[in-house]
């Protein structure tokens, strides 16, 4: 997937590009983060980090990230 291909979709959806320009400014990559990940792990943990450092999210609030095994349905935290 790439960026280029669902924005006009994500505008069809409500999606302004304001918004669109506001993920931008918070650090995310949006054709990165549309082509997903090769490494579930530290996709997690980034996500987690980019969630528990936006300027939206009060300090107080806790972020976790977890990884659900999906033949044992193990679920594990990641730290």
């Amino acid at each position: 997937m790439n960026y280029d291909h669902f924005h006009h979709q994500m505008l069809a959806r409500g999606v302004s590009d304001e918004t669109l320009d506001t993920i931008r400014k918070c650090g995310i990559d949006l054709n990165s983060w549309l082509e997903g990940f090769k490494d579930t792990h530290t996709s997690v943990k980034k996500t987690v980090e980019i969630i528990s450092t936006h300027p939206l999210v009060p300090k107080d609030v806790a972020v976790r990230g977890f990884i659900i095994d999906s033949e044992t349905g193990e679920l594990g935290e990641i730290s």
